[in-house]
């Protein structure tokens, strides 16, 4: 082996050495930044969280009724709802067959009682009779049943336009609305009802 031969790297690895240690250097001398020395005078506002639909303790749990009218001619639809922001006024609105060409307004709507807790005590729900008169689902045939939930008024089944909150620096924040919805599909028959 040349006697050189083993010299030759360590000279490059001293000099790559003592490059990084300049550079680092001249890195942490040029990158102090000034600190800033205005505090915040209180936590900002959390923005508003949508409210959610608890899946496991929806009634039915099946979202499919195949045979509505034979057996039993009432059927209890019901929503758990959830919402982090516990002030929020949570309102579930039932809507049967809704057709977007011709929109009507909710068939029934439920304002849920405020506990402090995330999630609320009351149930949303939607009471369905067949032997009652004029009840959406009487006609024989395929329908649709739904709960929207929302923490803010809706118009044609979307929430009003964000609130605009003001900060405490002067700043505006716009503050959305949200809805969530959980529907089931309900084949009622001519059976034991009519």
């Amino acid at each position: 082996m040349h006697p050189h031969a083993t010299r030759q790297p360590r000279g490059i690895l001293q000099r790559l050495v003592a490059g990084l240690g300049l550079a680092s250097l001249a890195a942490g001398a040029g990158c102090l930044i000034p600190q800033d020395e205005a505090l915040l005078e209180a936590v900002p506002e959390f923005k508003n969280r949508p409210p959610r639909v608890v899946e496991e303790q929806v009634e039915p749990s099946e979202r499919i009724l195949r045979a509505f009218g034979v057996g039993s001619c009432t059927q209890d639809f019901s929503v758990v709802v959830e919402d982090p922001d516990v002030d929020d006024r949570l309102t579930v609105e039932w809507y049967v067959d809704y057709n977007p060409s011709n929109p009507e307004g909710y068939y029934r709507q439920i304002v849920l009682a405020n506990t402090g807790q995330p999630r609320r005590d009351d149930r949303g729900t939607l009471h369905m009779d067949l032997r009652s008169a004029n009840n959406p689902l009487g006609t024989p045939g395929i329908h649709l049943v739904e709960a929207l939930v929302t923490d803010r008024h809706l118009t044609q089944r979307q929430p009003d336009p964000p609130e605009e909150v003001l900060l405490p620096d002067g700043g505006l924040v716009k503050d959305p609305g949200f809805v969530t919805s959980y529907s089931w599909v309900v084949n009622t028959v001519a059976g034991d009802c009519q």
